[in-house]
C-alpha cells in the first residue's frame, strides 16, 4: 500500500488523497503517483506548472483557494474535473488547456479573470461545465466548446451578447448570465438554443426601450424555467419597474401604427394571462454541485468513463479527518461512488426483471382497452340501424293515419250527401199533403 503524505487524509491511499489547509507552498513529494483524486485546496501554492504531469491516472484535481497567478501548465490529460475557484488568474491563453482533451468540468470561479483568448477552450470537446462566476469579463467568451451544457457566466460585467458565440452552444442547457451589465439581447439571441431550459438574466442593467422588444416576447412566450422579474434602470420614467407589467407602448411607442391596435391587445391580453411574478429569490437556483450532478446525469448513458472508488465531491478534508479519529476507514462507511453503480446496476436489474411483466400487463391492458372500446362502441353501431328503422316506421305510420284520415273523411262527406238527398225528397211530400 502507497504511503499517504503527512499531514494529509488518504480513505485509501492511491485513490484519494486530501492535503487541504496544511499552509503548502509546494506539492507534497510522498503522493503516490497511481492518485486518481488530489486535492491541495487551502494552501498558498504559487506554482504547480509541470509537477502534476507523472500523475498519468488523475481525474480529480483540486487547487482552489491556493495562490495561482496563471492557469497551471502541464497537467495530465487524463484530468476530467478541474477546480481553479478563488485563486489570482487573470487571463487564460490559447495554449493552457490544450492537453485537457478528457476535461468535463472547469471551474474557475471567483479569479481575476479579464480575458479568454478566442479559441483557448475550442479544444475540449467533452468539457460540459463552465463556471467563470465573479471574475471580470466584459464579453462572452469566444469559440466555446459546443459540447456545454452549463455555462455560469453570473457576477461579471458583460454588457452584450455575442450572438455567434451563443448560437454555437447548441448543447446548451443552463445558462446563468444573471449580475452583468446586460442592456438588451440581441433579435434571435436564444432561437438557436433547442435544449436551453434554464436561464438566469436577473440583475441586469435592462433599458426598456425599443431594442428590448425581443426579449419581451421572449419571456411572454413562457417556455423556459427563469426568473422573470427584469427590472428597468432606464429610461428614467421606467427606471425600477418590472419589464412585464409594461405595455408594448410604454417600451417602444412609435413601434405601432394606428392599424396595429389589435396587436397591441393581443399583447396586452397575453400579459393579462400570464402568472403573477414571482422572485427571483423563489426559482430553483443550481448551486456548483448541483451543476456537476446534472452535467454527470445528462452524460451517464453516453460517457465511458472510469468510475472512481473516491471522489472529491463525496468526501471532504473534515470528514475524512474525523473517520480518521474514531476508527479506521472502510469503504462501507465512506461516501464512495462505488455503492451507486451497484445500486444503478440492481435498480436496471429490477426493472429490467420487471418489464416482461409490465410489458404483458400494458398488452393486457391494451387488449382489455380495445375490447372496451369495442363493447362501448357496439351499442352505437348496433344502434345506428335500429334509429334508421325507427324512421322508416314512424313515416309509415304517419302515412297510414293520414290515408284512414282521409277514409273517415270520405265517409263522413258521403253520409252527409245521403242525409242531404233523403231531406230532398221529404221535403216535397210534406208540401203535397198541406195543398
Amino acid at each position: 500500500m502507497s504511503p499517504c503524505p503527512p499531514g494529509c487524509c488518504c480513505p485509501r491511499p492511491g485513490f484519494l488523497v486530501l492535503c487541504e489547509s496544511l499552509g503548502l507552498k509546494s506539492l507534497p513529494r510522498s503522493v503516490p503517483l497511481s492518485t486518481s483524486a488530489l486535492s491541495v485546496a487551502r494552501n498558498q501554492l504559487c506554482n504547480v506548472d509541470h509537477q502534476l504531469w507523472p500523475f498519468s491516472g488523475l481525474q480529480e484535481l483540486s487547487l482552489s483557494h491556493n495562490l495561482l497567478a496563471r492557469f497551471p501548465r502541464g497537467l495530465p490529460p487524463s484530468l476530467e474535473s478541474l477546480q481553479l475557484q478563488e485563486n489570482r488568474i487573470t487571463y487564460i491563453t490559447s495554449g493552457a488547456l490544450r492537453q485537457l482533451g478528457n476535461l468535463t468540468r472547469l471551474d474557475l470561479e471567483d479569479n481575476r479573470i479579464r480575458a479568454i483568448q478566442p479559441g483557448a477552450l475550442w479544444g475540449l470537446n467533452k468539457l460540459q461545465v463552465l463556471i467563470l462566476k465573479g471574475n471580470r469579463l466584459t464579453s462572452l467568451p469566444r469559440n466555446l466548446p459546443p459540447s456545454l451544457t452549463h455555462l455560469d457566466l453570473s457576477a461579471n460585467c458583460i454588457s452584450a451578447l455575442d450572438l455567434p458565440s451563443l448560437s454555437a452552444l447548441v448543447n446548451l442547457q443552463v445558462l446563468k448570465i444573471n449580475s452583468n451589465c446586460l442592456r438588451s439581447v440581441p433579435e434571435s439571441a436564444f432561437d438557436s438554443l433547442p435544449r436551453l431550459r434554464s436561464v438566469d438574466l436577473t440583475n441586469n442593467l435592462w433599458v426598456c426601450e425599443c431594442d428590448i422588444l425581443y426579449l419581451y416576447r421572449w419571456l411572454l412566450s413562457g417556455r423556459l424555467k427563469m426568473a422573470t422579474d427584469l427590472v428597468c434602470t432606464k429610461p428614467d420614467h421606467l427606471a425600477h419597474r418590472l419589464l412585464l407589467n409594461l405595455s408594448v407602448v410604454a417600451i417602444c411607442p412609435h413601434v405601432l401604427k394606428p392599424n396595429d391596435r389589435t396587436h397591441q391587445l393581443d399583447l396586452s391580453s397575453a400579459l393579462e394571462r400570464m402568472p403573477t411574478v414571482q422572485p427571483a429569490q423563489k426559482i430553483s437556483k443550481l448551486t456548483t454541485n448541483g451543476l456537476l450532478s446534472e452535467a454527470q446525469n445528462s452524460n451517464q448513458d453516453s460517457s465511458k468513463a472510469r468510475v472512481l472508488p473516491y471522489s472529491l465531491e463525496m468526501l471532504t478534508y473534515e470528514e475524512c479527518l474525523s473517520l480518521n479519529d474514531t476508527q479506521s476507514v472502510s469503504p462501507f462507511h465512506l461516501k464512495t461512488t462505488t455503492s451507486l453503480p451497484e445500486e444503478e446496476q440492481r435498480c436496471r436489474e429490477n426493472i429490467t426483471a420487471r418489464s416482461p411483466h409490465s410489458n404483458a400487463t400494458s398488452a393486457e391492458g391494451g387488449q382489455s382497452l380495445l375490447s372496451t372500446n369495442r363493447d362501448a362502441l357496439l351499442p352505437t353501431l348496433v344502434s345506428q340501424p335500429f334509429t334508421r328503422q325507427g324512421s322508416a316506421v314512424i313515416v309509415s305510420l304517419l302515412v297510414v293515419l293520414c290515408v284512414l284520415v282521409a277514409l273517415v273523411m270520405l265517409a263522413v262527406l258521403l253520409v252527409l250527401k245521403k242525409v242531404l238527398v233523403r231531406q230532398q225528397r221529404v221535403a216535397p211530400a210534406d208540401v203535397g199533403s198541406g195543398g
